[in-house]
C-alpha cells in the first residue's frame, strides 16, 4: 500500500461544539495526524512522527479489514448518519495502483477491534474523543 488514510468523526452527543474530526494518515512510514473538534473548524494542529512497527501494522490490519469486508463500508449518497452517540470512518488506501475508499458508519463510540487497536496503538483514544462518554 501506498498511501493510507482513516478519518474519524465522532458524535458523544448531538452537540455540534462537541464532536472531533481525526485524520490518519499512514505515508512512507511517516504518521501524520489532523485534530479538528466542533464544526466551526478551528485551526487543526498536524503532528507528524515516523511510524513504529505496530503503529504501521495497527492501521494496515484496519485497512485490510475493510478491502475483505471484514468492516462494512456503506454507500455514502444513500446511508444516513444515526443518533449520536456515533463514529464514522472515511477509509482510502492506494493497492496495486488502484485507489479504494469507503464510509463505514456505526452507531455507539466503541470501536471494533481493528480500529480500536488504531486508536489505542497511535494514542488517539482521548485525543480523538473516543474515551468520551455517553448514554449507548
Amino acid at each position: 500500500a501506498l498511501a493510507n488514510r482513516l478519518t474519524m468523526e465522532v458524535w458523544p452527543d448531538a452537540m455540534p461544539d462537541h464532536a472531533t474530526f481525526c485524520s490518519v494518515a499512514l505515508s512512507g512510514g511517516w504518521i501524520t495526524v489532523v485534530q479538528v473538534r466542533g464544526v466551526g473548524l478551528p485551526a487543526p494542529y498536524p503532528v507528524r512522527w515516523r511510524a513504529t512497527a505496530p503503529e504501521e501494522q495497527a492501521m494496515l490490519t484496519a485497512l485490510r479489514a475493510f478491502l475483505a469486508e471484514d468492516l462494512s463500508s456503506v454507500d455514502p449518497y444513500v446511508s444516513r448518519l444515526p443518533p449520536a452517540p456515533f463514529v464514522t470512518v472515511t477509509w482510502m488506501t492506494t493497492l496495486d495502483e488502484n485507489m479504494a475508499t469507503g464510509l463505514y458508519i456505526q452507531n455507539g463510540l466503541t470501536l471494533p477491534p481493528p480500529l480500536a487497536n488504531v486508536a489505542k496503538a497511535l494514542g488517539l483514544t482521548k485525543a480523538c474523543g473516543l474515551n468520551a462518554t455517553a448514554a449507548e
